[in-house]
């Protein structure tokens, strides 16, 4: 049964290459294409762990890495050769155009969001992840490993899901529901 976990790991790590490489490659955003990818890998995980606990999550990972791998030198080997490629048109805002205010405020704003909250509410991720395995009988190690297995994933995908979000409000609100089981982890552990 290990090893069919195992193949299914690999599989839907796979997929969710495939799935980020052709939401990478359309003209505009898709929140559909990029939510399958990532919870492929997600699927991965969770069927890598069932399969050989923190091994298997790593050889998911390495089937979905290996999948990059072969996406990328093909990408690579099949791209036409320009003198005067041009350079994409798609603007991210990381500059204003000429005559648009900084709104400097608005980027630290945002800066903060996104590095020093998003990285403490995936901590509180991590301990929430961690804290289920101990109460699930996971062996210690296992536990502690996918808690720190867990937090930079989450911030990844907290980070790619904030920025998504167009609205200041929505941002606050997807932060502080992922931030709930952090809170119900700490709460549990300091009344223990």
């Amino acid at each position: 049964m290990a090893d069919a976990f195992l193949v299914a790991a690999g599989i839907s790590a796979i997929g969710g290459c495939v799935a980020l490489r052709r939401a990478w490659s359309l003209p505009r955003r898709s929140p559909q294409w990029n939510a399958t990818g990532w919870g492929l890998f997600a699927v991965a995980a969770v069927l890598g762990w069932l399969g050989a606990g923190a091994w298997g999550v790593s050889v998911a990972g390495l089937c979905g890495m290996g999948a990059a791998l072969v996406l990328l030198a093909y990408a690579a080997a099949t791209a036409p050769a320009v003198d005067k490629a041009r350079a994409s048109n798609r603007r991210v805002g990381a500059l204003p155009a000429a005559g648009e205010p900084w709104r400097v405020g608005r980027r630290i704003a945002t800066f903060a969001m996104v590095v020093l909250v998003a990285a403490i509410v995936s901590i509180g991720l991590g301990l929430a992840a961690r804290a289920i395995l101990g109460w699930a009988g996971a062996g210690e190690a296992n536990a502690i490993t996918m808690g720190f297995f867990t937090m930079p994933l989450a911030w990844a995908l907290l980070v790619f899901a904030v920025m998504l979000e167009e609205r200041r409000a929505r941002q606050w609100r997807l932060l502080a529901l992922a931030s709930v089981p952090g809170v119900l982890a700490v709460a549990g552990g300091l009344a223990t």
